[in-house]
């Protein structure tokens, strides 16, 4: 079995993120009111500064963000369409124990991603042991290597950071459907409580993936209708 995988986070509250940060949390109203002349006005704004770019890092990071979506896509060795599924919702621990569940079901020898050796994988292994949830199986997060993660950003740059590309230009270049919208879009909507539509689009991202990684192997990928069947969309919490 081959799988085509694709996560959607949200960054934590940044009073949750000063404290995991071991940083003070001073809200920016409070501080700027205590500066009372050009100096500490000036002060405030470099802290907050610096603040803003730690915690817009973190959004990145699973030590402190987590996971609201996790979508698959599975193939036959063959590359056939074997059904689709897109777990979502609040109880990220209950959600990485069906994901983990569905993999120990599967055993899939490869996983396709995009930038999943540097963002997808390590998050969700980092959540993983944030709440105790053990792996069902081990993937190797090893690089300059095409299995068992076939990471198409890497090997479209050929593990070269400087060619790092978004998967909506790479599907632009190799002439495939893109996506509709963006991750940045997903707290956005997570607020809006519109989880559903978020484990739609996460499955969309699968299937663009899956038509990248089909151009750069010199295979004509199917329509996107014939790879979404079977679809199981399951809020969890």
């Amino acid at each position: 079995m081959r799988i085509v995988l694709d996560i959607e986070t949200i960054q934590a509250p940044r009073e949750e993120w000063a404290r995991l940060a071991g940083r003070e949390h001073v809200p920016y109203e409070a501080d700027w009111a205590e500066a009372t002349d050009l100096f500490s006005r000036a002060s405030a704004e470099e802290r907050r500064r610096i603040e803003d770019e730690l915690y817009e890092k973190s959004a990145f990071d699973g030590t402190f963000s987590r996971i609201v979506c996790i979508g698959l896509i599975v193939f036959s060795d063959a590359m056939e369409p074997q059904g689709a599924v897109s777990w979502y919702g609040a109880n990220e621990k209950d959600l990485l124990r069906q994901f983990w569940a569905k993999l120990g079901q599967l055993r899939p020898s490869l996983f396709i991603t995009h930038n999943g050796l540097g963002f997808d994988l390590p998050f969700i292994r980092k959540r993983s042991i944030i709440h105790q949830v053990k792996p069902s199986m081990e993937i190797s997060l090893a690089k300059f290597r095409t299995e068992p993660v076939y990471d198409t950003m890497a090997i479209w740059s050929n593990w070269e950071s400087r060619g790092w590309v978004k998967l909506d230009v790479l599907a632009r270049a190799l002439n495939v459907p893109t996506k509709s919208g963006s991750g940045t879009q997903v707290a956005e909507m997570w607020a809006r409580g519109q989880g559903k539509e978020i484990a739609e689009y996460c499955l969309q991202d699968t299937y663009v993936t899956y038509a990248c990684y089909c151009r750069m192997n010199f295979r004509e990928p199917l329509p996107r209708e014939a790879v979404l069947v079977n679809v199981e969309l399951v809020e969890v919490g």
